[in-house]
């Protein structure tokens, strides 16, 4: 006869693979399984996984709330299938129905990895029957559970998530969230420290959206008036003054006018006559140049012509004049380019110097104050 050998989290280290295709890689949040502390009063000499699992079976029945500790407190250090199934069971006698109910959903994951992996190695059909037997008795549970529970679904408000809890246990708001049917309770927990609890009233088997409540607004401090010391009666009040003009307090003599004042703005410098003399000489340069290839065009033109080329340029075919008239036609256009830009150089250096010169010439000015005991030169240049 064939056995299922029961492993930690309910599968071998062989079935690992198998375990993550079949379940979409869930794993158990160990934060959702810890409602309880647990009561390891005997086991605190020797916490042992075998020593809790004992405490707990001993008070499955008398009392389940401590059973349901014990067992976590096994599965804590030894993550068993058969441990978790103990602690579904003390937590439905214990009337948590929610968090029974939303262990043994992944209950039935785990039993349902295991049969995948004995399927998928070709266990015999005794050990592919047992792992069948599994599944289908957790989700039997799951099915009796669905009379005493509903499901919500959460639907968040913009910014960071809340924490949500249940009963203390923190639940995931990603997914549906199992409620006690009948009267329960989600507590909100938002980031600035405030909390909202929300009563949730569901028939048995119902799955609602419900909204996420939004963090109430936190009145800013109150801040006291700036108190205000009592004025005496016996102290004269400060009159204001009431002259139409203040006195003046400077000691500038007093017919002697103000120096006007001196602008902020700096000097203008003289780069743009600079800059137009410069141009103004490479235009000159040009234009020496293009005069040069103008002459030597014409000095090929004549040669040309008394090598039997015409006035128009035509030359005989083969006439050695034709090469002269080609090399004269070729620095005739130089000539003329280079022409074109000494013009163009020449008069953007005379604008440049002209507004550069009004700049200056308008900035340059001089000044004379004289006062009753002094006399002063202002000046901007």
């Amino acid at each position: 006869m064939d056995f299922v050998r029961t492993s930690k989290r309910g599968l071998g280290p062989i079935h690992h693979n198998a375990f993550l295709k079949a379940s979409g890689g869930v794993a158990i949040s160990i934060a959702l399984l810890t409602p309880l502390e647990a009561r390891a009063a005997d086991c605190t000499a020797t916490p042992t996984p075998a020593c809790h699992l004992a405490e707990g079976k001993k008070a499955i029945k008398s009392d389940p709330k401590r059973a349901a500790a014990e067992f976590l407190a096994s599965y804590k250090l030894d993550e068993r299938t058969d441990t978790l199934e103990l602690y579904a069971a003390a937590l439905e006698n214990d009337q948590q129905y929610a968090l029974a109910a939303e262990t043994w959903d992944r209950i039935i994951k785990y039993r349902d990895s295991e049969l995948t992996a004995a399927k998928e190695q070709k266990k015999g059909a005794g050990v592919i029957n047992a792992a069948q037997r599994r599944v289908t008795a957790a989700a039997q549970v799951v099915v009796k559970l669905e009379g005493k529970t509903a499901k919500v679904r959460i639907k968040l408000n913009p910014g960071p998530p809340p924490k949500v809890t249940r009963d203390g246990t923190e639940v995931d708001v990603t997914k549906e969230v199992w409620v006690k049917s009948g009267s329960d309770e989600l507590v909100f927990t938002f980031a600035d420290g405030s909390s909202e609890k929300v009563p949730v009233n569901l028939k048995a088997g119902e799955n609602v959206r419900i909204d996420a409540p939004l963090p109430k607004k936190v009145a800013p401090p109150k801040v006291d008036p700036p108190k205000v010391n009592p004025v005496n009666p016996t102290e004269k009040p400060i009159e204001a003054n009431t002259d139409p003009e203040p006195k003046d307090t400077s000691m500038r003599p007093p017919n002697e006018e103000p120096l006007p004042p001196v602008s902020s703005e700096p000097p203008p410098t003289k780069t743009k006559q600079r800059v137009g003399i410069a141009l103004v000489g490479g235009g000159v340069i040009l234009a020496g140049i293009a005069t040069t290839f103008g002459v030597l065009a014409s000095n090929d033109f004549d040669d040309a012509k008394a090598a039997g080329c015409n006035d128009d340029g035509e030359c005989a075919f083969g006439s050695p004049g034709i090469r002269l008239a080609e090399r004269s036609n070729d620095r005739a256009t130089f000539s003329l380019i280079t022409g074109i830009g000494a013009g163009a150089l020449i008069v953007t250096g005379v604008t440049l110097y002209m507004l550069g010169r009004k700049e200056t010439k308008r900035h340059n000015n001089m000044s004379l104050h004289v006062g009753s005991s002094s006399a002063a030169f202002a000046w901007r240049f």
